[in-house]
C-alpha cells in the first residue's frame, strides 16, 4: 500500500552541513526524504537541465510538482542507483511521465532500463558532462552518477560510512576498489549526496568526507574485514522491493 505521508522536501542549503559552500547560483538541487531513503533532484538553471536520481514510490507527488515546476527543462534522465532492496522504486514510471531515459547498471535486472552502463561512461550535457560510474560492493550493479558539483552516492557512499554489503550480491572486495575509484575522480569540492541517512540527510563536500569518513581511507585489510562482520535485520521490505524493483 502506497504511504500517504507527505515527503519532506529540502533544498540544498537547508542540509549542506555547517561550514561546507554551496555551488555556484546556477546549480540547484533539492533532497525528496521518505523515512530514511534520500532521493535527489538537480538542476542547471543556465541550461535549463534536469536529472533524478533514486526516486521512490512513496514520494511521486514531490517529483510531480519538481516538474512541473521545471516546465520546459529538458530531463536528462533518471538514474537507479542500484536495485534497491528497501524500497520499491519509481524509476521507471519517472522516467515514462518525463519522457527521459532510466539508467541503470547492465547487471540491474530490470527490463525496463533504456541505459545501461558497464563502465565509467560520460553523457554529454550542456551544464557539465553526466559522469556514470560503475561502483560494484553494496551490490553487483551499483553505479555512482556525479554531474556538475554533485556526487549520488547511493549506498556506496553515506555520510561519515560506506553502505550495507552484507544482503545477496553484496562484495565488501568490490565495495573497496569502488571507494578507491570514487577516490580518484572526486575533487575536494564535489558535494558527497548519500541514499540514506539516519539523521534526516546532510551533503558534504568531499574533503570532508575524508576527514569524517574512515572507511575513505581504510586499508583493504581493515575495511574487508569490517564489511565482511557487519550485521543487521535485513530490510522490512525486502521481498516486496526486489520483486518489484526486477521488474
Amino acid at each position: 500500500m502506497r504511504d500517504s505521508s507527505p515527503s519532506a522536501v529540502k533544498d540544498l542549503t537547508e542540509f549542506l552541513v555547517e561550514g561546507e559552500k554551496p555551488p555556484a547560483s546556477e546549480w540547484r538541487l533539492r533532497m525528496i526524504r521518505s523515512e530514511q531513503c534520500l532521493s535527489y533532484a538537480a538542476w542547471n538553471e543556465r541550461t535549463r537541465e534536469a536529472l533524478l536520481v533514486d526516486p521512490k514510490r512513496e514520494d511521486i507527488d514531490a517529483y510531480r510538482a519538481i516538474h512541473r515546476e521545471l516546465a520546459g527543462y529538458l530531463w536528462l534522465g533518471v538514474i537507479d542507483s542500484h536495485t534497491h532492496a528497501d524500497h520499491i522504486s519509481a524509476a521507471a514510471q519517472m522516467a515514462e511521465e518525463f519522457r527521459t531515459p532510466l539508467i541503470m547498471h547492465v547487471a540491474a535486472p530490470s527490463p525496463r532500463v533504456h541505459i545501461r552502463v558497464a563502465k565509467s561512461t560520460l553523457i554529454p550535457a550542456r551544464a557539465a558532462p553526466l559522469r556514470i560510474l560503475a561502483t560494484p560492493g553494496h551490490t553487483p550493479d551499483s553505479i555512482t552518477p556525479i554531474w556538475g558539483p554533485f556526487l549520488f552516492g547511493g549506498d556506496t557512499i553515506l555520510f561519515g560510512d560506506t553502505g550495507r554489503d552484507d544482503l545477496p550480491g553484496g562484495s565488501p572486495a568490490c565495495h573497496y576498489e569502488s571507494v578507491q575509484t570514487l577516490k580518484e575522480v572526486a575533487s575536494a569540492e564535489t558535494i558527497v549526496l548519500p541514499g540514506h541517512d539516519h539523521r534526516g540527510g546532510r551533503a558534504s563536500s568531499w574533503a570532508t568526507q575524508l576527514r569524517v569518513n574512515a572507511s575513505l581511507t581504510q586499508s583493504r585489510e581493515d575495511f574487508v574485514r569490517e564489511a565482511s562482520a557487519f550485521e543487521a535485520p535485513a530490510p522490512k521490505l525486502l521481498k516486496d522491493s526486489l520483486r518489484e524493483n526486477f521488474r
